[in-house]
């Protein structure tokens, strides 16, 4: 992979289209992984009937989620198979060219691909991508070196009036307009000047991932979490030493430390603490590696320098870096507090979390129902 711009743009759950431009048999698996990465489920595609005829063909066909249509005229069959991949809550890759172009001039988007998405309500993301031409070129059968940028964009607006047959031309016309600026954007990101932001873009697409994935009592499952660390690896190829997505890499490690066997906590709490440090080298004041530092004094042993003392410095700097409203790092300095016999501070920290934390800030639900519990039994006592 090379540069990846907009994947925050991909729904997390839920059913959706995604209409790429199709240069390369390649391009299946640029979206496959990708999409995969985010949502954790399998996206489908439009396939050409005849890749399904002969045995061979049709078992990989199926293999990589093929859905066989006839180009002129969907059947009752595929109609079918793609209600049940909308009523599964997965993704629809369509390729509205048809066939495989020749990756310098989109062909004409086929209106026929947006009925789909008319017909189920589900938005329609576009996708640019460069280059899968030149790692897999058509009629070859082995891969060659290259990079491929991808660009996805938001969600088109659904077109208001007229008949379905009109308002899927029209969705096809802005969708290739779409696509085509979206090519343009991936090909300018191949000179690398937009790394440094793209790559704070692709951390704080894993920042939100995780804490969405996290079940009631803050962990994040293996699989989850083995998906997120490949998607971290795709951003930190094209820029490997950017702070923020190297603080998103520590994370998962001190995530994939909860779940590890006792033999190997140890050696994953060292190279936690290595990391964070290696990010705080870089960027003193970085909001995300002072938290992981806290954590690790919070919860490793003293005989490796752990001290509760530690834990509540470096969350404080994680408060002091933060923006208005992420108050993370003041509920882990609560936690603290209290573990270091603090409760006045503790009581302090929980109230500024109820305080300062949006109402409408879903991701912060458990953080507000510790802050509640813990003063509710602080009023007891």
């Amino acid at each position: 992979m090379g540069s990846i711009e907009g994947l925050e743009n991909v729904p997390t759950s839920g059913p959706f289209v995604l209409v790429p431009n199709h240069a390369s048999y390649f391009d299946h698996y640029v979206v496959e992984f990708l999409v995969n990465a985010v949502r954790g489920n399998p996206t489908w595609f439009l396939t050409k009937a005849e890749s399904f005829e002969r045995p061979v063909s049709r078992v990989w066909t199926e293999a990589w989620y093929g859905i066989p249509v006839d180009r002129d005229r969907p059947s009752p069959t595929t109609i079918r198979q793609v209600q049940r991949v909308f009523s599964d809550g997965h993704g629809l890759c369509v390729y509205p060219e048809g066939t495989r172009g020749d990756g310098i001039d989109l062909l004409p988007f086929k209106a026929g691909a947006f009925r789909f998405a008319l017909s189920a309500g589900v938005p329609v993301v576009p996708l640019g991508m460069v280059g899968t031409n030149t790692v897999l070129p058509r009629g070859a059968r082995r891969l060659r070196n290259g990079r491929v940028h991808v660009a996805f964009g938001q969600p088109l607006e659904e077109p208001s009036g007229g008949t379905k047959q009109e308002r899927s031309e029209q969705l096809a016309s802005a969708s290739r307009r779409a696509v085509g600026e979206l090519i343009a954007r991936a090909k300018a990101n191949a000179d690398g000047a937009r790394a440094d932001e793209l790559g704070a873009r692709g951390a704080a697409l894993v920042d939100a991932l995780i804490t969405d994935g996290f079940d009631a009592s803050g962990r994040l499952d293996g699989a989850a979490r083995r998906r997120l660390e490949y998607l971290t690896g795709l951003y930190r190829s094209t820029v490997p030493d950017h702070p923020d997505l190297n603080a998103q890499r520590v994370r998962l490690l001190g995530l994939r430390a909860l779940d590890a066997p006792l033999p190997l906590k140890l050696s994953y709490a060292l190279r936690v603490r290595s990391g964070a440090r290696d990010v705080l080298e870089r960027v003193p004041e970085h909001k995300d590696a002072h938290y992981l530092m806290g954590r690790w004094h919070l919860g490793s042993p003293g005989l490796l320098g752990a001290s509760k003392a530690a834990a509540i410095e470096h969350f404080a700097a994680s408060d002091a870096s933060s923006p208005s409203g992420d108050t993370r790092a003041v509920a882990a300095l609560a936690e603290a507090f209290a573990a270091a016999g603090r409760h006045r501070e503790a009581q302090e920290a929980h109230r500024r979390v109820l305080a300062e934390t949006p109402a409408d800030q879903v991701r912060a639900a458990r953080r507000l129902g510790r802050a509640k519990e813990y003063l509710a039994l602080e009023r007891v006592v």
